[in-house]
């Protein structure tokens, strides 16, 4: 199995449950429901993560599956894929195209695969953590520039205040050029694109993780959980160009 079989088939899924999430998009009907978690759900979310499953399960039965929305399959297997369907509910409820589909295959616990599908503004962005493309195109990250010139972005300020980090966040947002709330998996890809510097955000899921692993590193950013360790392991990441990664690490924790 190689990059090209990962990324062809879930090109074909993208553009398969892309009909489906769009479909609901903008909808004045659309309900919303609330999880335990306080978190939105949608039908699209549901839909989306089911066209995903099934044909996952059609073409690799022996794979493992864990979804934010369906309960885990295959837990102990080796191979092991992991789904966000809309990465950025709030965001697609609002009708705010900056959302997007993530599917990430793990192997032994080690992000192998990622891609990210952002289906209202036409873009997918995958990677084998050796290189990582854009529609086909090769996407790098930012290089060479000082934090005082770099753009800091994160998903929701309020979730700093939550977890008891503010004080760090505001430290690092004095020492950047601006920050802005472009987040969810979007500003992985304005840092992996190169269009941003620095992305964090200090408490996620497994579903929001694996797939900004191998798509980030392939960039030439660097990605890590808060603490600068192994981001498949923790529930945080800071991901970062790679001349200012290590400042931003130790910036957050002093």
């Amino acid at each position: 199995m190689q990059f090209d079989e990962f990324d062809e088939f879930t090109r074909k899924l993208c553009a398969e449950t892309q009909k489906t999430i769009l479909s609901h998009y903008e909808s004045p009907d659309l309900a919303i429901e609330t999880k335990s978690d306080d978190t939105p759900v949608t039908v699209a979310d549901k839909e989306a993560e089911r066209i995903i499953r099934e044909a996952i399960e059609t073409l690799y039965p022996d794979h493992g599956i864990k979804g934010e929305e369906y309960d885990d399959i295959n837990a102990s297997a080796a191979f092991q894929w992991v789904i966000d369907p809309i990465d950025g509910t709030k965001s697609f409820t609002a009708g705010c195209p900056l959302f997007g589909t993530m599917i990430a295959l793990l192997v032994e616990g080690d992000p192998v695969f990622g891609c990210i599908n952002f289906p209202a503004l036409g873009k997918r962005i995958s990677s084998d953590s050796q290189a990582t493309a854009i529609n086909g195109s090769p996407a790098v990250a930012s290089r060479g520039k000082p934090i005082e010139e770099s753009i800091l972005l994160t998903t929701d300020r309020a979730s700093f205040t939550k977890t008891n980090r503010a004080d760090a966040f505001n430290s690092l947002e004095e020492r950047t050029r601006f920050t802005r709330t472009w987040g969810d998996c979007y500003g992985y890809y304005l840092v992996a694109s190169g269009n941003a510097e620095i992305m964090v955000d200090p408490k996620m899921n497994p579903w929001d993780i694996m797939a900004l692993v191998p798509i980030v590193r392939g960039s030439g950013a660097i990605i890590t959980d808060w603490h600068g360790s192994n981001p498949a392991l923790g529930d945080s990441i800071i991901a970062a160009s790679a001349n200012i990664h290590e400042d931003v690490v130790r910036i957050l924790n002093s």
